[in-house]
């Protein structure tokens, strides 16, 4: 028989070790990504796990991000702030198991809405029986990867002589790149508080990032390209079994020129490759938009998503929000002095779980 159990941090151990052995875990089910949220934002989770008792072997895990947001309401969110979480499990019983007792933990705590950002389709999401509530599935986005050969002068060669010379340009130009850790942070956070701003979304904190590289270790690594002493792109990268994923990356528009976002990516991937990654993970995309354009040039192949909402009574909150609302602030906070911007926006930030 399967029962479900709530995880604390003293299991931890057990949690891990079952998310590095599932084909469809994600460096964000780790249990560092919900220290790092808890110790940045202060969200309440509900970590559970399906057991097969018999046996006394874990059979699928759910993590779930608690948000009450005075903007978009209260969710559950699996998971927030990353591209993809939601359910793993071993056998369809677990995995159903898992998502009945989320089911029944927001309506118990009458929140707006549960989500689970899926790597993979559920089927038994939606199919209760005599349900007051609605379940929608956005297909929309999806994730970029790239499979990595053994050696840094195979991946070069593999890409087209366009792809090389724009590798190559931002070197002649006199840039230059750093990858480490937690010494790098400061450099990192001044290109990505601005690149925010210029995209018209508030940033995270720097407390967010320092607590990524804090709680994953050695595991996560930072990267920056320099014009000069100047930083002008960056990136945030996290490993996991053989592949290197980017949950954040920016660069400085203004630098447009010297294409420094090149030498950025082209850094990660000599980076993944040398360190046996057989992977890269590019992150989320929408189908046929600049970003997706952008990864697909490096070769990588798209992945779909399935984000699962099922609301408790009717569509509400960040999933109900309509495009010309979204697009309205994004104006608006264009225009916001950068220094406003970097004070309010990792304040803002805390609830929005995108």
């Amino acid at each position: 028989m399967n029962t479900i159990r709530h995880i604390e941090d003293k299991d931890a151990g057990l949690w891990d070790a079952y998310v590095q052995k599932h084909p469809h875990a994600s460096v964000y089910h780790c249990w560092a990504f919900k220290r790092a949220v808890e110790k940045t934002y202060g969200h309440k989770t509900v970590y559970l796990a399906a057991f097969d008792d018999a046996r006394g072997e874990m059979t699928g895990a759910l993590p779930l991000f608690l948000v009450s947001s005075p903007l978009f309401g209260k969710s559950a969110v699996s998971l927030g702030f990353c591209d993809y979480g939601g359910i793993l499990y071993n056998d369809e019983a677990s995995g159903k198991l898992l998502y009945e007792k989320a089911v029944k933990l927001v309506d118990d705590l009458r929140f707006d809405v549960l989500e689970l950002r899926q790597t993979y389709a559920l089927p038994f999401c939606g199919t209760e029986e005599n349900r007051a509530h609605k379940v929608r599935v956005s297909t929309e986005k999806v994730r970029m990867k790239l499979a990595l050969p053994r050696k840094t002068d195979e991946l070069f060669s593999s890409f087209p002589g366009k792809l090389r010379s724009q590798i190559r340009k931002p070197q002649k130009d006199g840039c230059t790149i750093k990858s480490g850790g937690p010494e790098l942070l400061d450099d990192f956070y001044s290109v990505f508080v601005y690149n925010m701003r210029d995209l018209g979304s508030p940033v995270h904190s720097k407390k967010m990032m320092g607590n990524v590289l804090h709680f994953y270790g050695t595991r996560s690594r930072l990267f920056v390209v320099y014009k000069g002493q100047k930083p002008v792109a960056c990136s945030l990268a996290v490993g996991m079994g053989d592949a290197l994923v980017n949950p954040w990356a920016s660069f400085d528009k203004r630098f447009r020129a010297s294409a420094p976002n090149m030498l950025l990516y082209w850094g990660m991937l000599e980076f993944a490759v040398q360190n046996g990654y057989a992977s890269f993970d590019f992150g989320r995309s929408t189908k046929e938009e600049g970003t997706y354009r952008f990864k697909e040039q490096w070769g990588a192949l798209p992945e779909p998503l399935y984000w699962y909402y099922r609301f408790r009574t009717k569509e509400k909150g960040l999933a109900a929000a309509g495009d010309a609302k979204r697009g309205l602030f994004i104006k608006l906070w264009q225009r916001v002095p950068l220094p406003v911007t970097a004070m309010l926006g990792p304040v803002i930030r805390k609830w929005i779980p995108l």
